[in-house]
């Protein structure tokens, strides 16, 4: 059920920027770091059952996956905000077009830069959270996602650089914004991958779905019954150790046909919702709400919007970029090293990795 997950994810990241409430901006922080356990735990199972750790073919995989959809969105984009850059300026502070120079649309090409505070131009300002996943991606490839024991180390260096920022009183971007602060998550998702593969930490699906619920509780109950000194504190450390119950929960769930078939369409639309999100959002509010640029009523509005971008994004990354990728991991599974001396590896829930 990892693509409903992914889609639910997406959409609390979208709810925490559209609707414009203090209260909900955690919601979207909270959202990228469940993410980010998420996809420790599939990455490490996909390099280790699908990739085998074969660069070539991971690297090509990945990055078809992430670039090409965020491209035609970075393209529909300068379009709309070249043609209206008044009134993108006013929706969006990145979206200042007088601002842009030809350093800033490079960077926004290259995407690592987009984790850092320049460029200050940004097609995509969520986008920075993938620059920081690309990152992670290579962390596990290299080193993380190859021993458990390499795992477990990479989770104690991300509490230790946790309680470091915490006990020099650093602030939420130090926490939150880099990679180092992402190592939490994605060595936790790691983890769980090891632990189950040797059957140390089975949750069953009833469990996972417990947790879930849990951690909505916990992110809806920070900030509004529990103090805002909680928001960022102890609920945003206990949100991550939850996500990694859920994960080992859902992976164990076995869906009816039906069920699966809606699973794996939201998971597909998931992605492609992060990236029309602020694009969606501005149509939608040029053509109905004109000088109101977030709201409930315009978060209520653009959703259909947003859903349609994201099946039209989705069906063109079909059609042209996903039998390329089936191709690359057919021929990956083909050439997989066999041993018997290796454990049999647990269920596993990934799809499309």
């Amino acid at each position: 059920m990892f693509g409903s997950l992914r889609f639910f994810l997406a959409y609390l990241v979208v709810l925490s920027h559209l609707v414009g409430s203090q209260y909900l901006s955690h919601f979207g922080f909270y959202a990228v770091r469940g993410f980010f356990v998420l996809s420790g735990f599939i990455m490490t199972a996909a390099l280790n059952e699908v990739y085998h750790f074969n660069g070539e073919r991971f690297w090509t995989n990945r990055l078809l996956r992430l670039l090409p959809p965020f491209y035609v969105v970075c393209i529909a984009t300068f379009c709309f905000v070249s043609f209206v850059p008044e009134q993108a300026a006013a929706y969006l502070k990145f979206w200042q077009f007088d601002d842009a120079r030809q350093r800033d649309m490079l960077m926004n090409v290259l995407v690592l830069p987009l984790q850092f505070r320049e460029p200050h131009f940004r097609f995509s300002p969520a986008y920075w959270s993938l620059a920081v996943e690309i990152e992670m991606y290579l962390l596990l490839w290299l080193i993380v996602a190859r021993r458990e024991a390499f795992a477990a180390a990479a989770l104690g260096v991300a509490i230790v650089y946790h309680l470091a920022c915490l006990d020099a009183g650093l602030g939420l971007g130090a926490r939150y914004f880099n990679a180092p602060s992402a190592l939490l998550s994605f060595s936790t998702g790691a983890l769980v991958w090891f632990l189950r593969r040797r059957g140390a930490f089975n949750v069953e699906p009833r469990i996972g779905v417990i947790a879930l619920v849990a951690w909505i509780a916990n992110m809806v109950a920070a900030g509004s019954v529990l103090p805002d000194d909680y928001v960022y504190g102890a609920s945003y450390y206990i949100g991550t150790l939850a996500f990694a119950f859920v994960v080992a929960g859902l992976a164990e769930w076995q869906p009816g046909a039906w069920l699966a078939r809606l699973d794996h369409a939201l998971g597909e639309i998931a992605y492609p919702l992060f990236l029309v999100q602020w694009l969606a959002g501005f149509v939608v509010a040029l053509a109905f709400f004109p000088g109101h640029w977030r709201g409930w009523p315009l978060m209520l509005a653009a959703t259909p919007v947003m859903i349609g971008f994201s099946l039209g994004l989705a069906a063109l990354s079909q059609m042209l970029i996903e039998p390329l990728r089936d191709r690359i991991r057919d021929r990956a599974m083909r050439n997989a090293p066999f041993r018997l001396d290796e454990p049999a590896p647990a269920r596993s829930p990934v799809h499309n990795p």
